[in-house]
């Protein structure tokens, strides 16, 4: 088990700052979304990320992820042919990073699209960025993230079998599955059905916890004290033989109330620490 945060959880910090609170609580690595306040975007300077990942590298961490935002599920056109363009220069940004993978969003499309559409789509989209993937040596990893409407209640379809399907219908190895806990939770997707649809190519898991609302709105909380199976999660997948990344994604940049990082990451590595031990 190897245990990175999410630089989304300390918007106040320098990346200098991130890497030595990262080496100082006893992190092993740390996912890169933002930099100095600001996520990466394909515009980011090469040389200072191969600055950042020299000193990375030199503070002992490893680099799970690059986040990108970028959705991959794009129907052919001058629109598709930017965010491919853009993915080729956050692929070569991420091996600048020493990064392992980039985090893309797939999977994502509006109800009027069929789903053999976004399909296609989506497996097309990863041919066209293998040879760069190849290249870098960095994988692609698609988020389980749910749709934005109800496409469990209309179709019967989870953003992980969505993604299995794309990805057992096209040769490209270099493409793997990126478990965010909380995108498969919220679908009402029990976590072993999860498990099932993307052990084979799983690249890391995105850990966080959740606490429902009175009126069915839910908010973020420190691992161990919501309502997800974190701990049965961390368990199962381990018992399997999965021996990654579990990164810590606390959304302090999207969500400004919620707590400061150097309150919450210790707590992270502590309850981390008390599944490993059982």
């Amino acid at each position: 088990m190897k245990l990175a945060y999410s630089t989304i959880a300390c918007p106040s910090w320098s990346w200098q700052h991130a890497i030595d609170q990262a080496a100082f609580f006893g992190y092993d690595g740390i996912e890169w979304r933002l930099i100095d306040g600001a996520p990466v975007s394909a515009d980011f300077s090469l040389e200072a990320a191969r600055t950042i990942g020299k000193a990375t590298a030199a503070a002992g961490l490893g680099v799970p992820a690059l986040d990108s935002s970028i959705q991959l599920t794009a129907e052919p056109g001058e629109a598709r042919d930017r965010m491919l363009e853009e993915s080729r220069g956050m692929l070569r940004l991420a091996a600048a990073f020493g990064a392992e993978h980039l985090r893309f969003f797939a999977g994502t499309y509006p109800e009027s699209v069929s789903d053999a559409d976004a399909l296609r789509w989506t497996q097309d989209a990863l041919v066209a960025l293998q040879p760069v993937a190849r290249d870098t040596g960095v994988r692609m990893a698609l988020e389980l993230h749910d749709c934005g409407w109800d496409r469990v209640g209309t179709r019967g379809i989870t953003s992980s079998r969505f993604l299995a399907d794309v990805l057992s219908g096209v040769d490209v190895p270099e493409a793997l599955l990126q478990w965010d806990l909380a995108g498969p939770f919220v679908e009402g997707e029990p976590a072993d059905r999860t498990w099932e649809h993307v052990r084979s190519r799983l690249a890391y898991l995105q850990i966080k916890d959740i606490s429902y609302n009175a009126d069915g709105t839910w908010r973020y909380v420190p691992i161990g004290a919501g309502e997800m199976p974190v701990g049965d999660i961390v368990g199962m997948v381990t018992a399997d033989g999965f021996d990654g990344w579990f990164s810590f994604e606390w959304e302090k940049w999207w969500h400004p109330e919620l707590a400061e990082a150097e309150t919450v990451l210790p707590g992270f590595l502590a309850q981390m620490n008390s599944y490993r031990r059982g």
